[in-house]
């Protein structure tokens, strides 16, 4: 019996740590970011709060023109994966910031709606 509920908490455990790393400020903010580079409007929407959609719009329509013009670089797509990454992620309370290392003085900042953390403008 005590071996049959040793192994049902270790079973509880690895589920709950299994969705505690699923949704990282740095996986929403990443999901987001490949979703723009794809082009996908409504999956860059689910990594956004509402207020963020029509920036979404926007860069998805920067990023379509500038790979017409040949300045879209997938090698600055892979970068900007790894700068997050790599990038100092400060929590507090429902509010995240995603600090790079080259820029400090402007973060990403994400919100939790509903339990899943969101890219948000914040102005």
């Amino acid at each position: 019996m005590k071996r049959w509920v040793s192994l049902v908490f270790m079973f509880v455990v690895f589920g709950l740590l299994l969705v505690g790393c699923g949704n990282s400020p740095k996986d929403a903010a990443k999901k987001w970011m490949q979703a723009i580079e794809k082009g996908d409007l409504t999956e860059a929407n689910k990594y956004s709060t509402e207020k963020t959609h029509l920036l979404n719009g926007m860069i998805v329509s920067m990023m379509d023109k500038a790979g017409k013009e040949g300045k879209k670089s997938d090698k600055d797509f892979k970068e900007g994966l790894k700068k997050i990454d790599e990038a100092r992620v400060e929590i507090d309370g429902d509010v995240a910031k995603i600090y790079s290392s080259d820029d400090d003085s402007n973060p990403m900042t994400l919100k939790k709606v509903d339990g899943d953390w969101k890219v948000d403008v914040q102005k």
